[in-house]
C-alpha cells in the first residue's frame, strides 16, 4: 500500500491554488498546500499578484504631524490615505487645520429649493444666512433664480480693454465679473491706468517736485512715478534740494576764505 505523498514541491499549480495568492499570508499558504514558501512567493510574483498591505503602527513623530497640515498633506507626507489620517486625528480628539464652519447641515429637501427663488428669499425661509445660501447654491452649481444675461451690443465690446473692468463695469450698470469674463472671451487684454505710455511731457516733470505730488499731477500712482524716475536716471527732489544747498554753503566758505 503506497504511502501518499507528503509534498506538493515541483508540481503544476492547480487553479485551486493560484486563486487563493495574495488572499493570506505565503507562509499560510506554503503549509496549505504543502509548498515551500519560496514557491509561493515566486509564483505569486509571477502573476503580479500583490500582497495586502498591514496596516502600519503609528509613530510618536506621525502624531505630531496630526492637526499641523490639512489632511491631504498629512496624508501626502506620512504615505497613508486621506481616510486613515482623518479617522485617526478624529480618535485622538486633534481638531483640524481648518476647523469646519458651524451650522446646521443641509438637506436633500433644502437642496431641491436652491435655485427655485431668490437667495434672500430662500435664507429667510429657510432661517440660513443669505451668503450662506448663496455659497451653496454656487458650489453644486446651480444658477441663480431669474439670472439675466446681460446682452452685449457691438458699441459696448468697442469699450472692452479701453478703460479698467470695474469703470466699465460701473458705466454698464452691471458686474466687474461679468465685464472681464467678456474681454476674456474676445481675447483683448486688460487696461490699467499706470501703464499708459509716458509722454516727453511728463518725463520732464520726473524730479521737479515730490513724487506724491507729481503722481496727483498726473493721474498716477506713487510708485509708478518713482519707478520711472529711477529707470531715467533722475535724482529725488530731496536729494536735488540738499544738493544744491550744499554747494551753496561750498561755494560761500570759499569766498569767506
Amino acid at each position: 500500500m503506497s504511502t501518499p505523498k507528503k509534498t506538493h514541491r515541483g508540481e503544476p499549480w492547480r487553479a485551486a491554488e493560484w486563486k487563493q495568492l495574495g488572499k493570506a499570508p505565503d507562509s499560510v499558504l506554503a503549509r496549505r498546500f504543502r509548498r515551500t514558501i519560496k514557491e509561493v512567493v515566486a509564483e505569486r510574483e509571477r502573476r503580479r499578484i500583490r500582497l495586502p498591505t498591514p496596516p502600519r503602527r503609528w509613530t510618536a513623530r506621525e502624531i505630531r504631524l496630526l492637526g499641523r497640515f490639512n489632511d491631504a498633506e498629512t496624508a501626502r507626507r506620512l504615505r497613508r490615505t486621506v481616510e486613515v489620517v482623518r479617522r485617526k486625528r478624529t480618535n485622538l480628539h486633534i481638531p483640524p487645520l481648518r476647523p469646519v464652519p458651524k451650522g446646521k447641515p443641509w438637506t436633500h429637501a433644502e437642496h431641491k429649493l436652491l435655485g427655485t427663488m431668490p437667495d434672500v428669499e430662500l435664507a429667510r425661509r429657510l432661517g440660513r444666512p443669505h451668503k450662506g445660501v448663496e455659497a451653496r447654491r454656487i458650489i453644486l452649481g446651480i444658477p441663480k433664480f431669474d439670472a439675466k444675461l446681460h446682452q452685449w451690443t457691438p458699441k459696448e465690446e468697442a469699450l472692452l480693454g479701453t478703460m479698467t473692468d470695474g469703470q466699465l463695469a460701473a458705466r454698464l450698470g452691471i458686474s466687474r465679473l461679468a465685464v472681464a469674463h467678456r474681454r476674456q472671451r474676445l481675447g483683448i487684454p486688460v487696461r490699467f491706468a499706470h501703464r499708459r505710455p509716458w509722454t516727453p511731457e511728463e518725463d520732464a516733470l520726473l524730479g521737479t517736485a515730490k513724487d506724491t505730488e507729481i503722481a496727483a499731477r498726473l493721474g498716477r500712482h506713487v510708485a509708478t512715478v518713482c519707478i520711472r524716475r529711477q529707470k531715467l536716471g533722475i535724482p529725488n527732489f530731496y536729494w536735488q534740494r540738499c544738493c544744491g544747498r550744499q554747494r551753496n554753503l561750498r561755494k560761500k566758505m570759499k569766498a569767506t576764505a
